[in-house]
């Protein structure tokens, strides 16, 4: 049996396998940009429009070649949360890499052709359904022309060589929204996908001091989203041209490459280590929540595992998942399902991965909305102390034991009568208060059943027994239990890389030379039944054999 599953292993790898075998320049390792369809659902007042372009206000920060930066940006009027999400596509480290990159995909070095308007699914969806809690928040998306993982700071010094500018335009684009309207938020969520990813968490501090530090603008909430950026400096299973280490170490060099001070300063010999997720999030200051696929296609591919057919692959390719759950250990916000993938925030069907079913959308939400509360809690004792503080410079004496301030006794008696009369008061109307009561537990309802967006949820007041609830279930480490690529069925399915048909599952484990019939006597099964058995069915079964 063990023999079985196996093979079973191998020969399910050997399906999927043309999916991670291309170069990290394949379009697969990028985040493509997911084409949205307007919804009829939603408020009658709000259209559904396009991210629409602008150019930085700074023209000296520029492309790759020199080109203007910029971003595309849709304003909401009924929102004062803000998303910025910086798009992936890897990065070139050498001239060699980038000279080819330029021939092959310049689309990631110049703005020349970048269109006047833009459409992006996922997070950055106008459509209620799609992107349930952030649909009408105020949407920019930052296209990746730097290649330098959104961490240089180098202006091109004579003709025919590149600029590398990525942590530049990263807080040029913040500069430049404050007089368009985010100098009156109250949230910004800085996000990323892939390259992306690690440009949230090389920027995330650098925002937030800007915001706080810089422009004074404190009550703006700043957190982080990476999807899929966390990758692990660890030794290729086979020899690379250019191991991922070796390419990072020389292409900050390359970019004059910018990371957060309290990194560097953890890593003053090496700070190239701060590229790499698990290194650099115990030194940042700002929130981050962390999404990865444990059997992520970008980091087997530059872990140079290739195709597994061996037992020595197969082992590398689990102790790079293990690897991974290991890196999350003191994450305190992460979600990471078992499947071979890369990158979702931006994809329409981002609602459909889940883990104990919940999706990523909700678990995302649930973090955001929690942590807001927290920093809610925090300003509010603090100012209490403030307050506490200056009435003790006043010369008022106060009992901090029982945190009441002692008045004279003129004034305690007032406060003692005050107080009688309104519990007279209130017991003379016991129904009216019942009944107002009844009514904002309507009025809660009604705005639950409806999925009222327009109106913020942090800004809403929650019921105390719904917010019990609300904490029992919003879990904030969703790590997937079984350690199988794919054993999640909502994992994406796997589709034909030629034809994108959707793979028929017998079919190709039949033309991998497994014996069909030794299979239905494994799983206890005839072959008619095995023959007619849905897809979902069959991998199930197989998974929990393998297992």
């Amino acid at each position: 049996m063990r023999a079985f599953a196996h093979q079973i292993h191998i020969c399910f790898w050997l399906i999927v396998s043309p999916v991670f075998t291309s170069s990290l320049n394949d379009p697969i390792f990028t985040n493509a940009i997911q084409r949205e369809i307007p919804s009829k659902i939603g408020p009658p007042f709000r259209e559904t429009k396009p991210l629409k372009k602008v150019f930085l206000s700074n023209r000296s920060i520029t492309c790759n070649d020199g080109s203007q930066a910029g971003f595309y940006l849709r304003k909401s009027s009924h929102s004062k949360r803000w998303i910025i999400f910086l798009e992936g596509g890897w990065y070139c480290y050498d001239h060699h890499s980038c000279r080819n990159r330029w021939i092959k995909q310049r689309h990631y070095m110049t703005s020349s052709n970048w269109p006047e308007t833009k459409d992006v699914g996922g997070i950055l969806s106008p459509n209620m359904q799609e992107n349930p809690h952030w649909w009408n928040a105020n949407h920019v998306f930052v296209p990746y022309c730097s290649s330098d993982s959104w961490s240089g700071s180098k202006k091109s010094e004579r003709q025919g060589t590149f600029s590398f500018m990525g942590s530049s335009i990263v807080l040029q684009v913040v500069r430049d929204l404050i007089p368009l309207g985010l100098e009156n938020s109250t949230d910004l969520l800085l996000a990323g996908s892939s390259a992306g990813g690690t440009g949230v968490m090389i920027n995330l501090d650098f925002v937030e001091e800007l915001l706080h530090e810089q422009l004074l603008l404190k009550k703006i909430r700043v957190k982080g989203v990476t999807d899929s950026g966390w990758f692990l400096d660890r030794t290729p299973f086979a020899p690379t041209i250019k191991p991922v280490v070796d390419a990072i170490r020389k292409g900050m060099d390359l970019w004059q490459g910018r990371v957060p001070r309290r990194c560097r300063e953890q890593y003053l010999d090496e700070p190239w280590r701060c590229y790499f997720g698990y290194r650099i999030y115990p030194t940042l200051k700002a929130q981050l929540f962390v999404f990865q696929w444990l059997f992520d296609e970008a980091q087997m591919d530059a872990d140079n595992v290739g195709a597994p057919v061996t037992k020595q692959q197969w082992d590398y390719i689990h102790k790079m998942g293990d690897a991974l759950r290991h890196s999350f250990q003191n994450v305190s916000a992460v979600f990471a399902p078992s499947c071979i993938s890369h990158s979702v925030l931006t994809k329409k069907e981002w609602q459909e991965v889940k883990i104990d079913d919940i999706s990523i959308a909700d678990a995302l939400h649930c973090w955001v909305q929690k942590a807001n509360r927290k920093r809610i809690k925090r300003r509010k004792n603090n100012k209490k102390k403030k307050l506490n503080a200056l009435k003790r410079l006043e010369g008022v004496e106060i009992n901090t034991r029982q945190n009441i301030t002692v008045e004279t006794t003129g004034n305690k008696r007032r406060r003692k009568n005050q107080r009688r009369n309104h519990r007279r008061n209130k017991n003379k109307l016991p129904n009216f208060d019942k009944q107002r009561k009844n009514n904002f537990s309507r009025t809660s309802n009604i705005i639950k059943s409806n999925n009222l967006n327009s109106v913020d949820h942090h800004t809403r007041r929650i019921p105390q027994k719904q917010r019990r609830s609300f904490n029992r279930h919003c879990v904030h480490r969703r790590l997937e239990r079984c350690s199988w690529p794919q054993c999640n069925h909502s994992c994406p399915k796997l589709h034909n890389p030629f034809t994108g048909e959707e793979m028929d599952f017998i079919e190709l484990l039949k033309s991998f030379g497994l014996d069909m019939e030794s299979v239905a006597n494994a799983l206890g099964i005839d072959m008619e039944t095995l023959n007619n058995m849905d897809q979902g069915e069959l991998l199930n079964l197989l998974t929990q054999q393998s297992n």
